[in-house]
């Protein structure tokens, strides 16, 4: 049991849980019904309250010995602002701010449904496997890149303070309560509230002796390096018999190595929380970021997926063991870093890496068969194209039909006049070819005699490529033609 637990179970409910109890039931500012009181710590109550709308809430009451202090109240309201200003869902919202009708200040926030990681880590006995303290740890380090980007430091991490939903997610509560255990050294109950904001076991060495100008990022990375010590062990990274002997090993002991306190711990677990626990800053992790990065690569690696490069991961961030998840395992839902909640099963079955994709063989042949018939369906395509641009043109080129010219009278020419023997012997030319002119002399025949067809223009296809070749220009010396009976016949094709 720790310090805190101790404290808790041995101490009598004081008169701040008293006071607290006796305002269930009441009705804030005609809206806000509170129905059941969530905690009591040292600064504010919390209670579920149901708005009159039927809305359920969380509200937050700041103790009244407190209220009469302006800048606590200032700070407290404060709290609303710097917990909306981190811009994450992993830090809990703050929806409103009021005044009780007695005067006390109070903040209405997201009503959470499941446990703190202190009340997580007694249901399962006291510890927590290290898959499950990883995956916590990488959503709480999620929060506090956001919150220290924004120059926000919490000063109070502890697993009280860091809520698991039922969904798997981390919540981080109580932004900005540390400016007001910061005032509190200067109060007259600077021990008790001090005490009560601030838990001896989780504050890092700079913090326990008050140095405030010394406490940045690194000092909240000291307080999850506590609280995942905790959550894996048992116990708090410093112990003593009181709470000022406990602050007195903050300010002055290294934090033991995890290893001495948990034999067995995996090496990669080990380096990430004790090197968070370091006691001088400047050999901790330089930032949450780098720390995350480590618990990610922890997780891998305990999964038996080999580290990605540092171009990224072949697989989705949503598997970080690196392996294929079954249609039928249940899954959790995703943290904001996309990584599942802890219990995630999964087939182990290794993805294959290539260029830095996730390959599936099967899905690579059936590209592949795709690929083939694609490119067969291309080829069929380009013959179907090249037949009708050739039937086109075979279709252009094709004679014809046109009118027959009118028979042309002939002005008769006088030649010598052929014997009969000779006319008759004379063969008939086959069409379309010129006959030898007739001897001088001989008379022309009648102009009853039919003329020739008129031959068509046409047009030639290259064979090589497919495009239209100019018709031969026509022959029009003589511009006429003889037939056998020695008569002239105009070219159609010479008069155009």
């Amino acid at each position: 049991m720790t310090s805190a637990e101790a404290a808790t179970h041995d101490a009598p409910p004081d008169a701040c849980e008293a006071l607290a109890r006796a305002r269930i039931g009441q009705v804030l500012c005609t809206k806000w019904r509170l129905d059941s009181l969530l905690g009591v710590g040292g600064m504010a109550a919390v209670y579920a309250a149901t708005h009159r709308n039927g809305s359920r809430v969380a509200v937050k009451i700041l103790h009244a010995e407190l209220c009469a202090n302006q800048e606590v109240l200032r700070r407290f309201t404060r709290e609303g602002l710097v917990a909306n200003a981190v811009g994450h869902e992993g830090a809990v919202r703050v929806s409103d701010d009021d005044v009780t009708e007695d005067g006390a200040p109070f903040l209405v926030l997201d009503l959470l449904e499941g446990a703190s990681l202190e009340q997580r880590r007694l249901q399962a006995g006291g510890r927590l496997g290290e898959d499950e303290v990883l995956a916590i740890a990488d959503q709480l380090l999620d929060v506090l890149v956001a919150a220290h980007a924004k120059g926000i430091v919490h000063r109070d991490l502890k697993p009280e303070n860091v809520f698991l939903t039922r969904a798997g997610a981390v919540k981080v509560l109580d932004f900005g309560i540390a400016r007001l255990r910061e005032l509190s050294s200067t109060a007259g109950n600077a021990t008790r509230t001090g005490m009560s904001m601030g838990t001896p076991g989780y504050m890092a060495p700079e913090q326990a002796r008050g140095l405030w100008a010394e406490v940045d990022g690194r000092t909240d990375l000291w307080a999850v390096g506590a609280t995942l010590f905790t959550l894996l062990t048992g116990e708090e990274v410093h112990s003593g018999r009181t709470a000022n002997e406990v602050l007195l090993s903050a300010m002055t002991k290294q934090a033991p190595p995890l290893s001495t306190v948990l034999p067995g711990v995996a090496p990669a677990v080990a380096e990430i929380i004790d090197r968070a626990l370091a006691h001088e800053r400047d050999r901790r992790w330089s930032d949450a970021s780098q720390m995350q990065e480590a618990v990610r690569r922890a997780s891998r690696g305990r999964a038996g997926a080999p580290v990605p490069a540092p171009t990224g991961p072949s697989v989705p961030r949503s598997l970080p063991d690196g392996s294929l998840a079954t249609a039928t395992s249940p899954t959790y839902p995703a943290s904001s870093t996309g990584l599942l909640a802890p219990g995630l099963r999964a087939t182990m079955e290794p993805v294959s890496r290539t260029g830095g994709a996730a390959i599936d063989p099967p899905a690579a042949g059936r590209s592949r068969t795709r690929a083939a018939a694609l490119a067969l369906g291309a080829v069929l395509a380009l013959g179907v194209l090249v037949a009708g641009a050739a039937m086109i043109a075979s279709a252009r080129g094709a004679p014809t039909a046109t009118a027959a010219s009118p028979p042309t009278p002939e002005v008769p020419v006088p030649t010598a006049a052929p014997s009969a023997a000779a006319a008759s012997a004379a063969p008939a030319a086959p069409p379309g070819v010129q006959a030898a002119p007739p001897p001088t002399g001989a008379p022309l025949a009648p102009a009853s005699v039919p003329s020739a067809a008129p031959v068509p223009r046409r047009t030639s296809v290259a064979a090589t490529s497919g495009r239209l070749a100019p018709a031969p220009a026509p022959r029009c010396d003589p511009p006429y033609t003889v037939n056998a009976a020695g008569i002239r016949i105009p070219k159609p094709e010479c008069n155009q």
